[in-house]
């Protein structure tokens, strides 16, 4: 009850205002007189603002205005001297083919880049956030930096509505779920999701804003599950030089040094470049484990025109971990063995990754109105290990779990092309926002996965698993496991897929009644092909489909906007039955409305969206034979979604959210099954994060922290027909910073109440499994810019 109350008071709270002085004006093309909506004023006293359908603007400040930036796309900007802050403001606007958008930017000492109010380029969409017909949520490298998070599978999450991590692999991919679905992945806008986990997740090093699409993304990529997308948007060049050093320490010897360079390489600022690295070395609150990562990351963008632009970008990442997996078991139950146990032996050689992706984009802007973008990528993944497994318990002695040594050798492969072009039209009373193109993809892996490797010959002559026993209630560790490559290398595998995909599309968002009513009307034609080895059993398909999208966003005001959609959603799925059976693409279908309202100067969102989403040809792991797949049948879900994000108050900028959600088995060839709960299902997500800057006045420069991660109707993995009851997860977090010129310190302490967490729980024969969750731990984080 208190959870809601502090939710209910976040989203419908009546803040208090500071500002003592308002600037108010109007935005208009130089030319023809016509007001220009949706440009960007910015000022280093106070937050940004836009301007309406009409042109019109209102800043405001608790200190006094000497000049404005104004911008817009296809404008040069102009900065205005402010004499008096009565004044109405005339900002005449000339058209410069080349320009960018600038994004509102905050410099207010109190303020946050919580609410970012804008897309990237990536989204391909030209519309702020508040007119889209569609929920997005972004979540910036500030609020990164104040959680003390290190990559996208370290609590990102917590920041959008309904999202959660449920995984069992040790930062294999980002898996993530919410609306009764797994997260689709894209980085900068490109699908380089591999065929099988992945991809590697990104570091916070080279992360700049990851957006979360609720829903298809038809206008982006309809390959991907109904329930939604998120999109990592990497570091690029500024043109502005700039250096960050950061250092972060923490428990089990946890260290990790990065550095962020951003220069020019000519004196003209023609040539720019963006240089990231990372090292990291750290133990875990699991015996025997530890992990190692690098990272190296270097772009190049050749600035040719004020209307054309080519980038190069390159990532390094090498990862190594003493375990694949901290999964532990019990006949016992869920929670019910310390969090530090493990069934690793440190006799084993640590498990290898190394990741390489690459991007070549270029932009080019015709003039204000049309601009074209191609881009190229790249990802190659490799990974080696061995790691144990439970395959039983004792029949004599449940408490002995007998372990075996699972061997994996994979390698992933990506090429990824798009070209799209954006325009502006109008025809009559109707403006037209333009969206069309072409994404092509090649998906390839080899792997040579779950090899049983360990094995002896019974007295009866059969071929029989070598068993390492291990007591729960006395574990003695100490086994030396024999090493293990596979024969000849990966092309000796035993799995062997492949996935080909183009798709062609167009979109038009229709502008009625000066940009009061948007109606987006889209459709992408995709074909699919697929090639399947797996044990020796070959299958291949082939699919074409049309997936529509319809759109519908009125604006009740210039800040507050109702919509709805409905989009439609393919994914190709991989894999084959015992019997050889083809394995049929998903399908999926949202319904959606939602209500976004921007308050205060757009200083704070709220977004609520109600949905509804069917998927069709569900795909899940053989329970009898891990390496096939079977095809469960349909599931539905429906929820409401709750995003509260900004400065709420001065110096207060906030993150609440919450969701609920209601996903079942609708179809499936077990009957046993039908009612039952979606895999990783949570019924309840709740989280808040709180951050108040001290007023000058009192401890100039230093902030607190505190935030929570809340999860109450959880289910299991996979589906059963007698679901086990799965613990609440409580996680409370708090913290202090301090910033003084060049200078941050950020200390975090996380899981404060020292509870003993769980995540990702199933139960199957006759054992309960799931992964620890970190005690009490603390972060401490400094950087350094000049």
């Amino acid at each position: 009850m208190k959870i809601r109350i502090l939710l209910l008071l976040a989203v419908f709270g009546v803040t208090k205002s500071f500002s003592q002085f308002t600037i108010k004006g109007k935005v208009t093309d130089s030319g023809s007189k016509l007001p220009i909506t949706d440009a960007s004023i910015i000022s280093s006293k106070s937050t940004g603002t836009r301007s309406n359908s009409n042109g019109l603007f209102e800043l405001q400040s608790n200190e006094k205005i000497g000049e404005i930036r104004v911008s817009s796309l296809g404008y040069a900007t102009q900065v205005v001297e402010i004499t008096n802050s009565n004044q109405f403001i005339e900002v005449l606007l000339v058209e410069s083919a080349g320009q960018e958008l600038g994004e509102v930017n905050i410099t207010s000492k109190y303020y946050k880049e919580y609410n970012l109010n804008t897309v990237s380029s990536a989204l391909r969409l030209q519309s702020p956030l508040i007119n889209l017909s569609q929920n997005i949520q972004e979540v910036g490298s500030e609020l990164i930096y104040d959680q003390a998070v290190f990559n996208m599978t370290d609590g990102v999450s917590r920041n959008v509505s309904g999202v959660v991590r449920q995984e069992v692999s040790n930062n294999l991919g980002p898996f993530m779920f919410m609306r009764g679905g797994l997260v689709s992945t894209l980085r900068n806008g490109i699908d380089l999701t591999p065929i099988y986990r992945g991809p590697v997740p990104e570091d916070a090093a080279i992360i700049d804003r990851v957006e979360f699409i609720k829903g298809p993304s038809g206008f982006m990529n309809n390959i991907g599950d109904p329930a939604g997308t998120f999109n990592v948007m990497t570091k690029q060049p500024t043109g502005k030089p700039h250096y960050t050093i950061n250092a972060m320490l923490g428990n089990w010897d946890f260290y990790r040094v990065s550095a962020d360079l951003d220069g020019l390489l000519d004196k003209k600022g023609k040539v720019q470049y963006r240089f990231n690295v990372m090292g990291m070395a750290s133990n875990s609150f699991v015996k025997t484990d530890f992990n190692k990562r690098l990272l190296v990351a270097p772009v190049i963008k050749y600035v040719a025109s004020d209307k054309t632009t080519v980038s190069a970008e390159y990532m390094y990442q090498q990862f190594s971990y003493a375990m694949m997996s901290p999964i532990v078991m019990t006949p016992v139950g869920f929670g019910t063995l310390p969090n530090d146990f493990t069934i690793n032996e440190k006799s084993l050689d640590p498990y290898n990754v190394s990741d390489h992706t690459g991007f070549v984009t270029f932009n080019h802007a015709f003039n204000k109105n049309w601009s074209v973008t191609a881009r190229g990528a790249f990802m190659r993944n490799q990974k080696e290990g061995i790691y144990m497994w439970v395959t039983g318990a004792n029949s004599a002695n449940p408490n002995i779990l007998l372990r075996n040594p699972k061997y994996d050798l994979d390698q992933a492969t990506v090429f990824s092309q798009q070209a799209f072009v954006n325009g502006k039209l109008r025809t009559g009373a109707i403006d037209h926002q333009i969206l069309a193109g072409v994404d092509l993809n090649q998906k390839k892996f080899t792997a040579d996965s779950y090899v049983s490797y360990d094995t002896q010959t019974n007295d009866n002559g059969t071929l029989i698993l070598t068993y390492y026993p291990l007591d729960i209630t006395n574990p003695v560790h100490g086994a030396q496991i024999p090493d293990y490559q596979t024969p000849g290398g990966i092309h000796n595998g035993n799995t062997s897929q492949k996935i080909h995909y183009y798709s062609v599309y167009a979109m038009d968002e229709l502008v009625f009644f000066q940009n009061k009513l948007r109606l987006t009307l889209g459709a992408r034609f995709t074909s699919v092909k697929t090639n399947n080895m797996v044990l020796k059993v070959e299958t291949g398909s082939e699919d074409q489909k049309v997936t529509p999208r319809i759109g519908l966003s009125y604006s009740l005001k210039p800040d507050f906007s109702v919509y709805a959609l409905y989009d439609r959603t393919i994914v190709p799925q991989t894999g084959a039955t015992s019997t050889g059976g083809v394995i049929k693409p998903l399908t999926g279908v949202n319904n959606e409305i939602g209500v976004k309202k921007n308050w205060f100067d757009n200083r704070w969102n709220t977004t609520l969206a109600v949905y509804k989403i069917k998927r069709s040809n569900i795909v899940s792991s053989d329970p009898d034979n891990p390496s096939y797949r079977i095809q469960v049948g349909e599931t539905s879900s429906q929820g409401i979604d709750v995003d509260v994000k900004g400065e709420i108050a001065r110096g207060l900028n906030v993150v609440v959210n919450y969701a609920f959600s209601d996903a079942e088995v609708e179809h499936d060839v077990n009957t046993a099954l039908i009612g039952q709960r979606t895999p990783m299902y949570v019924k309840h997500i709740q989280n808040t994060w709180l951050n108040y800057e001290l007023p000058s006045n009192i401890l100039n420069g230093v902030s607190v922290s505190l935030g929570y991660q809340y999860q109450a109707g959880r289910g299991e993995r996979y589906v059963t027909a007698a679901p086990q009851p799965v613990p609440d997860f409580f996680r409370l977090d708090a913290g202090t910073g301090y910033r003084i010129k060049k200078m941050k310190i950020n200390l975090i302490i996380n899981n404060l109440l020292n509870k003993h967490l769980i995540a990702t729980p199933w139960y199957r024969g006759n054992l309960y499994y799931w992964v620890p969750q970190a005690s009490i731990n603390g972060r401490l984080s400094v950087s350094y810019s000049f």
